[in-house]
């Protein structure tokens, strides 16, 4: 199978709200703080030029310095590996634009403590129910290239720690046809974390390895978890909009976009029914069967 290529990485997809969303919702747990971890989650040991990263020229004024600040002086940062799935590209877009639509297909499958909020029309707000809160900006959104500008508030469980961080999550994405003339999209995320908290050097110690695994599990579960959520909509078309036509926090335009790239893109064999998820995110796909 071939796919489009991408001059920093192989091209990508979730980073987008959904990257801001799995970071809310995935569990905070420390790992291990080897020098190998550390080097691969890119603990901002170099300085990086923010025009090789994002097209600065296409990002608004008001967003243009924070966007360059965070890339250029980043803390942690953190490529993910590039993934290639069966998905129409308006369906996909649909899926990236919408994260509140996202999050309810989600949250109809699995309990989640996750609530997000539209709050403009270019940004969103949302707290995982366990410390987290983040406000988010989509400063740029093309086909190709999704940016985010986002503000991430986290409070231990005791209280005993709080870290602030402005984060830059940059989503590239490529669509090609394989031999059968069927679409894919291959993306791949990429995040940029700068730690704005005062105190900072003080909580390194014990809070650098949380940031770390959360980063990690990010960048791995975003694209991952968009991926399967296309699948399923596909698989189960009258589901997904029975539950995205019920979801408020999107407005009625885009409601009904979805309604009808979902209807654009049905099977001969989707099923009317509804997916039911038994395992984990990442085992959806193998674990779901028709009700």
């Amino acid at each position: 199978m071939s796919g489009p290529g991408n001059s920093r990485s192989r091209s990508v997809g979730g980073g987008f709200g959904l990257g801001l969303l799995l970071m809310l919702a995935v569990s905070i747990t420390p790992p291990s703080t080897s020098t190998s971890s550390a080097r691969a989650a890119g603990l901002g040991w170099s300085r990086v030029d923010p025009a090789q990263v994002v097209p600065l020229d296409q990002i608004p004024a008001e967003f243009r310095e924070s966007v360059s600040e965070v890339i250029r002086d980043h803390t942690f940062h953190r490529q993910g590996d590039a993934e290639s799935f069966p998905c129409n590209a308006g369906l996909y877009m649909s899926l990236v634009n919408e994260p509140s639509i996202t999050l309810a297909l989600w949250k109809d499958l699995a309990e989640s403590p996750v609530q997000v909020k539209r709050i403009g029309p270019n940004r969103y707000q949302g707290e995982d129910g366990s410390g987290s809160t983040a406000t988010w900006d989509f400063v740029l959104r093309t086909p190709k290239v999704h940016v985010l500008l986002a503000y991430l508030s986290y409070v231990s469980p005791r209280g005993n720690a709080k870290i602030d961080a402005r984060i830059v999550l940059v989503l590239h994405t490529g669509y090609y046809r394989e031999v059968n003339r069927e679409p894919y999209v291959q993306h791949d995320v990429e995040a940029f974390v700068k730690v704005d908290s005062k105190g900072w050097k003080t909580l390194a110690r014990t809070v650098r390895p949380v940031i770390e695994r959360v980063l990690e599990d990010q960048v791995r579960e975003a694209g991952q978890f968009v991926s399967l959520m296309s699948r399923l909509v596909v698989m189960y078309p009258t589901w997904a909009t029975d539950v995205a036509m019920k979801q408020n926090e999107a407005d009625e335009p885009a409601r009904e976009r979805f309604r009808e790239i979902v209807a654009q893109n049905r099977k001969p064999n989707a099923s009317d029914g509804r997916p039911v998820v038994m395992t984990n995110p990442n085992e959806a796909t193998a674990d779901t069967r028709r009700r």
